[in-house]
């Protein structure tokens, strides 16, 4: 099992988009967070289960689905790093 990290910058988005939702829909949002929570748990059990991030080419680079956000994180040995939370809309070259 792997342990889960959070970077900086992607505790930093978490709470962004999680705000930005509650002002549109406080229910959606609420949906939204446990979704994404409940993914990272399966992230814990399956680092792998993502599919790799055609901008990047790195094989350990991934991505999860939550809504139209893309949850980015790095596969290591023993541990999976969140990196980032962006909007499927852009793409990563514009972060």
């Amino acid at each position: 099992m792997a342990g889960i990290i959070w970077s900086k910058e992607a505790r930093q988005d978490l709470d962004n988009t999680f705000l930005w939702l509650e002002g549109e829909s406080r229910s959606y949002s609420r949906k939204w967070i446990n979704e994404v929570f409940h993914k990272i748990e399966l992230l814990e059990k399956f680092p792998k289960m993502g599919r790799q991030i055609p901008e990047t080419r790195i094989e350990s680079i991934r991505e999860i689905r939550v809504g139209k956000y893309r949850i980015i994180y790095n596969t290591k040995k023993t541990e999976v790093e969140i990196l980032a939370i962006r909007h499927t809309s852009k793409p990563l070259s514009e972060y």
